[in-house]
Formats: C-alpha cells, structure tokens, sequence
C-alpha cells in the first residue's frame, strides 16, 4: 500500500506536526492543556498563574549569516532581535497572560563567523525592540541571557528566547468558551504598518527552511557547506539574495530577512475592550493552528486575504501542495483573534490604528466530533 505522498518541507528533515511531543507535555504541571501556551500555579500567590515560554527563530539565522558572510554589514542580524522576541511573547498573550522579563539564549560556532559582529547587531536589535515596545505601552523588561560557544554543535549560529509572563487563573483565555457563531478575524503578517521601518515581507519565522531551500541558488551551499544538513538536495532555487523579482518589491534576502511582525500592543489593547475567545498566533502549523484550541468547533476561513507575494513565489519555486504551503507557512495572516458577532468591528478598528490590515476571514461553526477546519482560498478548498 502506497501513503501519502511526503511534503517538500518534511523531505528536508522539517515535521510540522512535531511528532513524539506528547511525552514531554505529559511532564508538564500545565494547568490548562487547551490553552495556546502552558499556565502554572504560582506557589506563593495561588490566584495567579505563571508562564515560562521559549521558542526561536527557527532557521532564519542562516539568511543572515549568508547576508553577513556576502556584505560584511553585521545589520543583518538585528531583525533577529525582533524575531525571537516577537515568537515569545506573542504566543504568550494568546492566553491572556502579559509578558514581564525577557532572556535570550545564544549558541556560536566562532570559527564561521565573527562574535563580535554578531553582538554588535543583535544588540542594536534588542535596543530597538525593547524600545519600541515601552512606546507602545507593552513594555517588557530585558533580563540578560546566555551565550555559549558550541563549534561542535552548531555549524553557524542559533538564537532563542524565554518570556516569563503572568495571569491572573481567572482571566486566562483558553478557548474553551469559542462557540458556533463567532468570528475569526485575522491580522496581516506584511505590508507597512506604523511601528515597523519598511515593508514586510510577511513571512515571520515559520517555513524558512522550504522558503531558502526552494528560492536561493546553490551556489551558496557551495561557498558555505555549514548552511546545509549535508543531506538531501537543499539549495534547488534560481535566486541570489539580491535577485529582485518583480512581484516582491524588494530583494529574496530582504524578503526572507524580514522581522517577524510583533502583534502584542494590538492584543494587549483588546483584551481591554472586547470579549476575547481566543487569539492564535499563526507560527508552526500556520493557517491550521487554530485546530488546538476550543472543542467540537468547525472552523471556517473562506474570506482569506490574497496571500503575500512572497508565498507565491515560494508556492512556485518549491513544487510545495497547496494543501501543505498552508500548514507551513501562515499566508499573510499572521495573528488570529476570536470574538462573539458583533465586536468583530473593534478589533478590525483597533488593529488598522497601529497600520495592521485586518479583516474578518471566517467563522465558528459546530463540529460533530473533535476539531476540523475548510480553508476555502483562491489555491482551492481543504478540510484539516
């Protein structure tokens, strides 16, 4: 008997469903399973929970490292800053909790590239990010972080990130209380918003490793073995990093560098003036994310926006399905935010006031059993 045919983004080494997990989560002393992020009881203020939430930005170094290695400008690493911090705490405000200290964690292959141009970015990065969150009103305290020098392990270099968050146990959103009838109103990933320098991309942080492999030349695994797993065929694309195809209106490596979009100042505000259901932040599993929260829900997107041309392009290139493109990557919506008919108009006010476009994309229905969802888009109709 012949399965199904494997995704392009699992044939390089990538498994969106993160196969095995459950063992590790049984550990966990989560005190609401459904939740987007996991809350546990704080031992010394019982009404309170408490998040420690880590996550990175996944294979985007690499596009900067390959930027650093063919400029020299040590600039490319600051979107990075953005990235990694977007990817904490914008997963953890998706459970009402608000993000208080970030930490960083940074592992360097110095034999490849140089330490001091890569603090020098990243530094100039977190100062900007920080920045701009007090500007906004969503400040986050940065906490320091730890760098360790691992040549055996790391070909290049990593970053990740930790966000320690509070909620009170009252207030956490879980969605369980996502109902049939309300609506999912999603928030752009690209385009120029006011709190961001240039246009972006949309992209994020999930679906690089497709994105790179299937866009950039050869030539660069060539000239920089360490970008690559040595196995496989990475590396298939017919761009430089400063090819500019017309459709993007800016450069691949532009595009692939751009800075992970922050949606918490749009969040925050929110849960101060609608009834929240839930909020998803579309990163691994990208336009099927929302499949883990509420239950007995059929969720319905069939007002999607016209995809980033970026993921076009990507579509294209990668010989990628339909179906998969929109698991791996989130489509140009970056952010889901789930309310009871009627307050979708807020939310939609709210997010074009930072210069967020927004628009309603579906809606709850009932399930018979368990989760589903139909993307009904221009690229066809699945069903999750």
């Amino acid at each position: 008997m012949v399965g199904p045919t494997p995704s392009k983004y699992s044939e390089l080494g990538v498994d969106v469903s993160k196969a095995g997990i459950e063992s590790l989560k049984s550990l966990s002393d989560d005190l609401f399973p459904d939740a987007f992020c996991s809350v546990v009881r704080d031992p010394d203020c019982p009404g309170k929970g408490l998040l420690l939430h880590e996550d990175g930005a996944g294979s985007k170094p690499i596009v900067s490292y390959l930027q650093y290695k063919e400029t020299g400008d040590p600039g490319w690493f600051e979107p990075l800053a953005s990235d990694v911090v977007a990817m904490n705490v914008d997963d953890v405000i998706c459970a009402g909790a608000k993000p208080i200290v970030f930490s960083d964690y940074l592992a360097i292959n110095g034999f490849n590239l140089r330490k001091e141009d890569l603090f020098s970015g990243l530094t100039k990065g977190f100062s900007g990010v920080f920045s701009l969150l007090r500007s906004l009103g969503s400040a986050v305290l940065f906490g320091g972080g730890e760098t360790a020098d691992l040549p055996d392990i790391i070909k290049t270099f990593d970053i990740s990130g930790a966000v320690m968050a509070r909620v009170d146990l009252d207030k956490v959103i879980t969605g369980g209380r996502i109902a049939p009838g309300d609506i999912i109103v999603g928030l752009r990933s690209g385009g120029k918003c006011s709190y961001e320098k240039g246009v972006n991309s949309g992209i994020m942080c999930n679906g690089l490793t497709l994105a790179r492999h299937s866009l950039l030349s050869r030539e660069y695994l060539e000239k920089y073995p360490e970008v690559g797993s040595g196995r496989g065929s990475g590396y298939y694309g017919r761009f430089r990093l400063d090819s500019e195809p017309p459709e993007l209106g800016m450069t691949v490596g532009e595009a692939l560098a751009s800075p992970t979009r922050i949606f918490l100042p749009i969040a925050l505000e929110l849960l101060g003036k609608v009834d929240v259901k839930a909020m998803v932040h579309n990163t691994g599993g990208g336009l099927t994310k929302c499949l883990r929260l509420g239950r007995g829900i059929r969720y319905v997107k069939d007002n999607l926006p016209e995809p980033d041309p970026i993921f076009g392009l990507i579509l294209q290139e990668s010989g990628e399905s339909a179906r998969e493109m929109q698991r791996d990557f989130n489509m140009g919506v970056g952010f889901e935010v789930i309310v009871r008919k009627g307050d979708e108009e807020e939310v939609i006010r709210t997010s074009e006031r930072y210069g967020v476009g927004s628009q309603v994309i579906g809606r709850c229905e009932r399930a018979d059993s368990g989760n589903s969802l139909v993307l009904d888009s221009r690229l066809g109709r699945f069903t999750y």
